[in-house]
This record gives C-alpha cells, structure tokens and sequence, in this order.
C-alpha cells in the first residue's frame, strides 16, 4: 500500500478512462477542498478529451471552493447510465454516500484515485498512492501522464486540493514532490494567495462563532484535547452549514498540551461525525479505522451512531490508549 502506483495500474487506469465515454465521478461525503478541487479538476481534464463526466457529491460542496471552474456542475445523485465510476479522495465505498447505489451502479467499472492509508481498494483498478499529499497531486499525475493541456482552471481546482490537505504545505506528507507540482499549477496560471485565503484563511462570521462555541467547552484530558458540537449549538450561534465542525478540530490541534484533537459533532439524523488530528508522530488512522472510519496518520475521521454521550465514551478511552502506546 506504501509503495508507488505500478506502470501497469497506471496503464490500466489510462485505459479505462480513454474507453469511457460517459464517466461518473464522485468524492467523498462532507467535502474538503482537496475532494472538490480534485472532483472538478479531473472533471476538466476529462471534458478536454471530449467525456461526458458528472462530477458528484452527496453532500453540498462548501461555498469557500465556489471560486474553482465547474463548481455549479456538481450534482448530489448519480442517475444515468455510465461507462465508468471513477471514485475520487475516497478510502472506502461507504464514503461515496447515497451517490454510489449498488443497485444500479454496481455493474459498473469503478476506477478508484487516492491517498488515504486506510483505503480498501474496492475499485477494478485502484490508484492509491499514501505517500501523496493530496489526491490533487494524483490527479496531476494522471493529467502529465495523459499529455491533457494544463489549464489555468484545472490548475486553479488541482492547487485547492495541495493546499488544503498539506494546510499550506505545513503538514508531514508536504514532500519535494508536492512542492514541485504547486510550482507547475502556478506555471499553469493558479494563484497560490488567492487559493490559500479562500480555501484556508477566509471564514463566514458565523462560522468563527461556531468554533468559538466549540472552543470554550473543550477539555483536555491525558494530552487530548475534545470538544462537542451538539445540534443545538448550531441554531444558537446562527450556523447554517448542516454538517462539519467549521475546522474547530484543526484548531484545537494547536494546543501545546495536546498530542491528539478529536471533536464530536451532531449531525441532524443523531450520529456523530467524529474528526481527529495528531500531533508528528502519533497515528490517528487506525483509531478511526477501529470505528469504521479512515484517513491519514495525522488527519482522519469515522462517524458512530448517537447519542453524542455514548460516542464520547467509546472514542476517548481508545484516543488516550494510542496516545501512551506510542
């Protein structure tokens, strides 16, 4: 899993998408910039080879991102028939939500592009790469590897997705590799200013209240800091996003007493989303694997049915236990 796609994976992937000529791409539940900016870059990229590509998600695509060409396409159902499903920044089927419907999909040919470490491999072909920053840069890959043009707009959605999962390339897996392909996305006509004030900086008023909500009833606890984000908070501080913590998690990270953030956020059908950050050296991927979740070492997430008590006291205890058999 940690080593480098193989040619022959590449060639197969290649293959699939030069046969395809109706392809439906989804990302990931609760998207990030990486999930929409690799979405709608590969969405581009594609339509340049004349497919007819449905970029999806089951869930809205944040309003910061609205800047990245092709935004308004993206749709939250997959109905049509397809040639391909091309799965994007996605470590498991679950993740796909209610777009992915065996059903009627399942027939399908599903080529997956990730990054997670956690990734099951459920695709036919299977480009996962956990070395990788982002799935943006794989999807930069893909793009060289198929002498497609490099467009402004392409390079525009490809650098969102560098710089939010490397959070403006202060994060582990930032690797000279990552900062060479930043640099062919500015070549390329992407504003890395400009895309690190949206993607990064730039928050709702309303949001900053959400997390100042968050921020004040957090503990810490054994050198993990946590939070809950109960649905109520939501009305009360006039936060109208219906899912996520506002990035209250990666603040908390920021703690000097804390090796592990996690936050607890009530979603209006009673689970909980549950969001984990660790300090170098810890690995928080595999707790959240424990849960039915995925992500990175240093990033991940799963979500537990509620009520938020019951999520809280399975969760910590495991968090605690990571964090003293290091």
């Amino acid at each position: 899993m940690n080593n480098p796609t193989s040619i022959e994976t590449w060639r197969e992937a290649e293959g699939l998408l030069r046969r395809a000529q109706r392809i439906l791409a989804i990302t990931h539940v609760n998207p990030d910039g990486d999930a929409i900016g690799s979405l709608l870059g590969f969405t581009l990229a594609m339509r340049q080879l004349g497919k007819e590509v449905s970029p999806t998600c089951q869930d809205s695509a944040p309003q910061r991102n609205n800047y990245i060409a092709g935004f308004p396409d993206i749709r939250n159902e997959g109905r049509g028939t397809y040639d391909l499903i091309v799965s994007i920044d996605a470590s498991d089927l679950q993740r796909l939500g209610d777009v992915y419907k065996p059903a009627q999909h399942a027939r399908t040919p599903m080529l997956v592009f990730d990054h997670h470490i956690t990734n099951t491999e459920f695709g036919a072909v299977n480009v996962v790469e956990p070395e990788t920053s982002s799935s943006a840069e794989i999807i930069l890959k893909l793009i060289q590897r198929m002498n497609i043009r490099l467009t402004g707009d392409i390079a525009t959605a490809l650098l969102t997705g560098l710089i939010t999962d490397t959070l403006a390339f202060r994060t582990s897996n930032t690797s000279a590799d990552t900062l060479a392909a930043a640099t062919t996305l500015m070549r390329a006509g992407a504003n890395m200013l400009e895309i690190t004030q949206r993607a990064l900086v730039i928050k709702p008023f309303e949001s900053i209240r959400f997390m100042a909500a968050g921020v004040l009833q957090a503990k810490v606890e054994d050198e993990v800091i946590w939070a809950t984000l109960p649905r109520k908070m939501r009305s009360e501080v006039g936060y109208h996003e219906p899912r996520g913590d506002a990035g209250l998690v990666s603040m908390l990270a920021s703690a000097q007493e804390a090796r592990i953030a996690v936050v607890f956020v009530e979603n209006a059908d009673g689970n909980v989303e549950i969001g984990f950050r660790a300090q170098p050296g810890y690995d928080v991927s595999q707790v959240a694997m424990e849960f039915g979740g995925g992500g990175h070492p240093a990033a991940a997430g799963c979500t537990l049915p509620g009520p938020m008590r019951d999520a809280v006291n399975r969760v910590l205890p495991r968090v605690k236990r990571a964090i003293r058999e290091r």
